[in-house]
């Protein structure tokens, strides 16, 4: 439990708890009296046991015990313990968080079928505080449940922090204040849907409410199967707080009784009520203010993310030419719901940010090649399902006496053919980008899995959770293709709609699962509007900017975006961690794309025509932003109470929230226009910087 508390899983920590442990229970032992927790077993033993005995019961028990617990851990005493896959998984904040949200999920897991309810939720808590001191066995429940999971043990789980009066309490205190919090429910004009119920939150003055304009329309996620609003009830408050804006969190239709598109048509019908009704439908409009137009941001995450696409395409594609909203922000949206283990080669390249109009033998080249083989290179850890070069689960054994790992490339004795050489084939290169093959244009291209499967063992978003999600939404009736149907899968939907999204910031931790989907589906709408430029007959180069200050990099002005890493983790030094993690990336490529690095004055050149070229933020915001939280996976959000970092991000997410709604491009009011170019570059954080610190444990830290 000690590693769990410190954040870190360490088989050095474990051993100290072991010896700890042993030093107190000799300590115990050679007490003449019984200590104030075990006197009464002594008083009672005294009793009923004969006189004369050499050892007290108590301690007799208390030495078996600690034997017990002894022989249990000696494989860490020995240095023979097993490797640590999440050792340098998460940020040791977010580890403790799981820790926890493990131990809650099977603690309410053995209590859901207790009756009545008072006493389920007494023993829920109470099952809890047992797992989170034997941490394995809560581990092993939950995973055994994961397995078989159903209906009841989804809501069971996800419902908790609304269904415990205990967790509920805990909900609001962590919750801001609001002068507005209400539940009103909206009659749909569509036939056969059912009314929505929505919860409408404003911090703002009271008598302000009704002549508010500005509206926050949330769509709230749950794996499409659960969890309303009053689950995302701490944050949201937050954002009506920051933004000052209504906010509507709708609570739609849950599979599986309301299978897809149900929640779709619903949540599209709701979008068309609150805007023809000028917001009347939630009790807004007054005669002052009632001819004013709403301006509308739409948000969702992980679910709600899938589902807030979709209502876009309907937007998009409905006769009705709806008002389009002034922006759309995901938070770990689920924007694929088709499970690949592989990605396809243009996948790997527009995720690990490969250029396919930059030549090799530029600048950029050794950049985005060391980028491209920095985390997706499999062969280059010692086992090829590693994570992170930083730490990969085996530096941890005491037991490993190697100086430095074996890795897979290290065993390679035979080789299909001879190592790439970037200036032999550079005249190869520009004849495939002449001849528009850009799928072929990068000469390394590495086997590489999706996120899913990278992050196969998270805590928080397991394969069989995913599996049964989807399966659950889709229904009976149903038989989707996952390719094609881009109201199941964003990702593949038509760059015809994708062009005409009004501005879009995601939000997503590095280590979740859909993370791969976010950077892809966030490169796919640059793509489209890129095009959609060219067809106007713009041509311009691209731009972006990472918010950091020792990073900003151009990009090509391909399809594909690129932006060099720098970023550097909290605990690191800024001025000098730049060059020295440059040397480590060429140090962590296979020896056969290893090539000499820039020399230091042509990366102080570099940067300073960088900065140079930095984009003005003050007068342009970006059509496109992207941050990914270091050490961070699924769900982030919903440990508002318990991760610091969350509170973070909510206020981050509301400053978004009310830039969109106060200077929002309304790109879709004028498509004759084109947004300038750097509009289209990803601000915040590259694939290429999730890579870098994929590989080499390098943060990003939250502005």
């Amino acid at each position: 439990m000690l590693d769990h508390i410190l954040g870190k899983p360490s088989a050095s920590v474990r051993r100290a708890q072991v010896l700890l442990t042993v030093a107190v229970t000799v300590l115990l032992v050679r007490r003449k009296r019984a200590p104030w927790g075990l006197r009464w077993i002594a008083r009672w033993t005294a009793r009923r046991l004969a006189h004369g005995r050499r050892v007290s019961l108590w301690k007799a028990a208390l030495g078996w015990s600690t034997a017990l617990y002894v022989i249990r851990h000696m494989d860490d005493l020995l240095g023979l313990n097993a490797p640590e896959p999440l050792r340098e998984y998460y940020s040791r904040s977010f580890y403790r968080a799981t820790w926890i949200f493990t131990a809650l999920d099977a603690g309410f897991w053995t209590a859901m079928s207790v009756r009545p309810k008072a006493l389920r939720d007494i023993l829920s808590l109470v099952f809890t505080l047992y797992y989170l001191v034997y941490t394995d066995r809560g581990v092993e429940k939950v995973r055994k449940v994961r397995a078989l999971v159903t209906i009841d043990h989804l809501r069971v789980s996800w419902n908790k922090g609304v269904d415990n009066p205990a967790l509920r309490l805990v909900r609001w205190m962590h919750s801001r204040p609001l002068t507005v919090h209400r539940r009103v429910t909206v009659a749909l004009d569509s036939p056969g849907l059912a009314p929505v119920e929505c919860h409408v939150m404003y911090a703002g003055a009271e008598a302000d409410f009704a002549r508010c304009r500005r509206v926050v329309l949330n769509f709230p996620g749950g794996g499409f199967v659960s969890m309303g609003p009053a689950c995302h009830s701490d944050y949201l408050s937050a954002w009506a707080e920051r933004t000052q804006a209504v906010v509507v969190s709708v609570d739609y239709a849950k599979a599986p009784e309301y299978p897809y598109p149900y929640a779709i048509d619903q949540c599209y019908a709701l979008y068309r009520r609150l805007v023809l009704s000028g917001g009347k439908c939630v009790g807004l409009g007054d005669s002052a203010g009632a001819q004013q137009p709403l301006r509308i941001v739409m948000a969702g995450d992980s679910a709600g993310g899938n589902i807030t696409a979709s209502v876009m395409f309907r937007i998009l594609e409905a006769p009705d030419r709806l008002p389009h909203p002034q922006g759309i922000v995901f938070i770990y949206g689920n924007f694929n719901v088709d499970i690949r283990a592989w990605m396809t080669a243009d996948e790997t390249r527009t995720l690990l940010g490969a250029p396919a109009s930059v030549p090799l033998d530029s600048k950029a080249s050794h950049e985005s090649l060391a980028s491209l083989v920095g985390m997706r290179d499999h062969m280059h850890h010692e086992s090829p399902l590693a994570v992170t070069n930083a730490d990969d689960g085996y530096h941890n054994i005491a037991a490993n006496a190697r100086a430095r790992p074996l890795y897979l490339d290290d065993r390679v004795r035979v080789a299909r053919r001879r190592p790439l050489d970037p200036r032999k084939i550079q005249t190869q290169i520009q004849d495939q980008i002449t001849a528009a093959a850009p799928s072929s244009a990068v000469g390394y291209v590495p086997l590489a899995m999706t996120s899913t499967f990278t992050y196969f063992n998270d805590r928080i978003l397991s394969p069989e959770m995913m599996r049964a999600m989807i399966i659950m939404y889709i229904g009976p009736n149903t038989r989707p293709d996952f390719r094609s149907d881009y109201y199941l899968s964003p990702l593949v939907a038509p760059d015809r709609l994708l062009e005409l999204f009004p501005p879009v910031y995601f939000m997503c931790g590095e280590k979740d699962p859909m993370v791969d989907e976010t950077v892809l589906f966030a490169a796919r709408i640059r793509s489209a509007k890129q095009k959609r430029g060219a067809s106007d007959g713009s041509s311009h180069g691209t731009k972006s900017t990472v918010t950091n200050a020792t990073t900003t990099t151009a990009t090509s002005s391909s399809a594909q975006f690129y932006i060099g890493s720098t970023d550097v983790s909290e605990d690191e030094d800024a001025g000098g961690s730049h060059s020295q993690s440059q040397n480590q990336n060429q140090q962590y490529l296979p020896r056969s794309l290893r090539m000499s690095g820039l020399q230091h004055q042509q990366q102080q050149q570099r940067r300073k025509k960088q900065q140079e070229q930095h984009y003005n933020r003050a007068s342009h915001s970006s059509a496109i932003r992207v941050k990914l939280v270091a050490g961070m996976s699924h769900g982030f959000m919903q440990m508002y109470a318990l991760l610091p970092e969350s509170k973070r991000v909510a206020n981050l997410l509301g400053d978004w929230l009310d830039e969109l709604l106060l200077h929002g491009h309304c790109v879709a009011e004028n498509p004759a226009n084109t947004l300038p170019a750097g509009h289209y570059g990803l601000e915040e954080v590259s694939a290429a910087d999730m890579v870098h610190r994929r590989g080499h444990g390098l943060a990003d830290p939250l502005s």
